[in-house]
C-alpha cells in the first residue's frame, strides 16, 4: 500500500512539482485551497489484505501564500492527525519564513523542543 504525495498551490507554483511526480492541485486563493486539502484528507486507501483504510496521502505540500491565508479553525483541523502531514513551501515569490515556523512548531510538538532557534 503506497501512499502518494500532493502540492496545492498556483499553476506556475505547482507545475514542477508535476514532473518529480507528485499530485498537483490548482488553487488561487485560500478558500479554494482549503476545499482542496478537505478532499485530499479525506480520501483513503485500503488494503486489500487487511481491509485496513489509511489516508492516501502522506503529505500534502501547500504553497506559503496560501497556507497564511487559511482560517486557524481550518489549518488546525487539517493539521489534528499524524497524516497526512501538511506542509508549506515556498511559492513562486520566495519565502515568507512561513513554513520554517510551522515546521518548527510540528518539531517542537513532537519533540519537546524548538531546535530551531
Amino acid at each position: 500500500m503506497k501512499y502518494s504525495i500532493a502540492i496545492v498551490g498556483n499553476k506556475e507554483a505547482i507545475l514542477g512539482f508535476k514532473a518529480l511526480g507528485l499530485k498537483a492541485f490548482n488553487a488561487n486563493s485560500a478558500e479554494e485551497a482549503t476545499k482542496v486539502l478537505y478532499e485530499l484528507k479525506s480520501e483513503e486507501i485500503i488494503n486489500e489484505k487487511t481491509g485496513e483504510s489509511k489516508p492516501a496521502y502522506a503529505i500534502i505540500f501547500i504553497t506559503e501564500d496560501l497556507a497564511m491565508e487559511i482560517s486557524k479553525d481550518d489549518y488546525k483541523k487539517l493539521s489534528a492527525a499524524a497524516l497526512p502531514a501538511i506542509i508549506p513551501v515556498p511559492g513562486p515569490k520566495g519565502t515568507t519564513g512561513y513554513g520554517i515556523r510551522r515546521i518548527g512548531k510540528m518539531v517542537e510538538q513532537a519533540v519537546g523542543s524548538d531546535i530551531f532557534k
